[in-house]
């Protein structure tokens, strides 16, 4: 125990040996959680395009009844309308349905005993593989499938990839449906459907699919995923640079560790994973240049400002927080020079844009400006900006109804151990940072404040993962709570006896999470807030 009270409390102004191995076990536990069932690897791949009012013609082997059919939709979500004939000649209307999703399963119920099936387009649709089961949940066997009045293999060539269940493992789910499409058009070269936000995140997003020339939910999931391992990686790192002790390093990056909304979101094919890191590491730098006044520190945080601002424009929030930051910095130690100043414009002027010429870059801001401006949908999982702290309204990703009353559900609730800590413990930044005249408070107040605070003005619909970034500045807030209260106290094991409950939320608020399937029955328990959704 001693050894152990050691190792954690030493002190070092630079990471060692010790630390790179306590934060490679920490990354490799991490890992080996978030990557179990974070998606199919098998996925259809080859499509049949089909132009709106056009038809496809099923003959089955044999005339059987049809329960289902299992049918996945590809780059464009398909709607259309479904008959059935004994003979080819007189079809009778079963209904029309629309998909999930693009890149998604959905399972139709026909109900009909048939030897042909019609299936006529409403909309111009990529469909990639298609297969039909009678009562017992037997597959039926196709004979043949015509198209323009040519037989086709395309629908039948993936049997493979056809999974017994629908669920998340294997289609699209929330906004995967803008992004994943978004980076599978850009790996193709196809006009692109998502154009809301700056390109990085869906190119990122687009680079295992890109070197595998495999479109699957594992591979559009694979760089969020890494990225929220990364995080873990840059609180140890962060965390180090601010409180000098392995503790408080340790610390931070197991709250980011065992936050299930961190978990949650970033194993989710969206952006926001890379946003996050982006605006970790430009703080990163950022506090590092006031601490050491290193000018390559200055550069990196203007190069992760540019990057981050090149994912989502709200990368320009933290940027606002920055400049508060380097100016305070520079006032309070009468360094407010015009070569510095230069330095600060010049190292965060660093926006990286997808476009070949300044009309389309001006062009594009418009659009995402006007189309966030204007947005007043409204939507059942929106929350208020001043909800957040609380996790007060989960954002509900996905849920599938499965056999013997069990369900897999997704959603991105916070863990309230530390979601509730960061509230008390951001109001001691408040007081330390003002009264205390304390640094390391100011740069993590700021922070929390500018990535959060400009919500309030906003009209358009807002959900509980604007508050992502927020997260690791509040978890900093916590280890700085936490670091001064163990030294009024002379109490070493308060970190110890916090992290108990905090772990133990992770794991009970695990199938919630992560979509392992359990009894309804059990999620319905876990619901603490009337307002919590999953």
């Amino acid at each position: 125990m001693k050894k152990i009270n050691k190792l954690l409390n030493e002190e070092n102004s630079k990471l060692n040996i010790k630390d790179y191995i306590l934060l490679g076990i920490i990354l490799f536990i991490y890992s080996i959680i978030s990557f179990i069932n974070l998606g199919s690897m098998e996925s259809p791949n080859t499509f049949l395009s089909i132009d709106s009012t056009k038809q496809i013609i099923i003959e089955l082997k044999n005339s059987d009844y049809v329960a289902t059919m299992k049918v996945f939709s590809g780059d464009r979500n398909s709607q259309y309308q479904i008959y059935t004939s004994l003979d080819n000649k007189t079809y009778k209307y079963i209904n029309d349905f629309e998909g999930n999703g693009s890149f998604s399963w959905q399972n139709e119920r026909i109900l009909e005993t048939a030897k042909y099936i019609k299936i006529l387009f409403l909309d111009n649709s990529d469909i990639g593989e298609i297969a039909f089961y009678n009562n017992s949940q037997k597959k039926i066997s196709i004979k043949k499938i015509t198209y323009n009045n040519k037989r086709i293999t395309t629908l039948t060539d993936e049997e493979n990839t056809i999974p017994n269940e629908v669920s998340y493992m294997n289609s699209t789910y929330f906004d995967e449906i803008y992004f994943a499409r978004t980076a599978y058009e850009y790996v193709n070269g196809i006009k692109t459907y998502e154009w809301t936000h700056p390109p990085l995140g869906k190119l990122i997003q687009a680079i295992p699919i890109y070197l595998t020339n495999y479109m699957s939910p594992f591979n559009y999931r694979l760089m969020g995923n890494i990225a929220g391992i990364i995080m873990i990686a840059i609180m140890y790192i962060y965390a180090h640079v601010l409180f000098k002790k392995r503790k408080y390093a340790l610390f931070a990056s197991l709250l980011m560790m065992f936050d299930t909304f961190h978990f949650a979101h970033t194993r989710m094919g969206t952006v926001d994973s890379y946003l996050v890191l982006f605006i970790l590491l430009e703080s990163l730098f950022m506090t590092k240049y006031v601490k050491e006044e290193k000018v390559k520190c200055l550069f990196l945080s203007g190069l992760f400002f540019g990057l981050s601002i090149s994912v989502k424009w709200t990368g320009f929030y933290e940027g606002l927080g920055l400049a508060i930051i380097f100016f305070t910095y520079l006032i309070k130690n009468k360094k407010l020079k015009i070569n510095k100043i230069i330095q600060g414009i010049l190292f965060f002027n660093n926006n990286i844009n997808y476009t070949d010429n300044i009309s389309s870059i001006i062009s594009q801001q418009k659009e995402m400006y006007n189309y966030h401006a204007n947005l007043k949908d409204k939507h059942p999982f929106s929350s208020a900006w001043y909800t957040w702290p609380i996790s007060y309204k989960p954002v509900w990703y996905h849920q599938e109804i499965l056999e013997n009353n069990t369900k897999e559900t997704i959603s991105g609730v916070g863990n309230i151990v530390i979601w509730w800590m960061g509230i008390i413990s951001s109001i001691y930044l408040v007081i330390k940072a003002f009264k205390k005249k304390d640094i390391t408070s100011f740069i993590l107040l700021v922070s929390i404040l500018s990535l959060w605070l400009p919500y309030s003005f906003i009209n358009r619909v807002m959900f509980l993962y604007h508050f992502f970034p927020v997260l690791p500045f509040v978890m900093l807030g916590i280890v700085n709570l936490f670091k001064d209260m163990e030294t009024k106290f002379k109490k070493n094991y308060l970190i110890l006896i916090y992290l108990i409950p905090v772990i133990i939320f992770f794991i009970v608020y695990y199938p919630v999470v992560s979509g392992y399937a359990v009894k309804i029955d059990y999620i319905n328990k876990l619901k603490l807030l009337s307002s919590w959704i999953f």
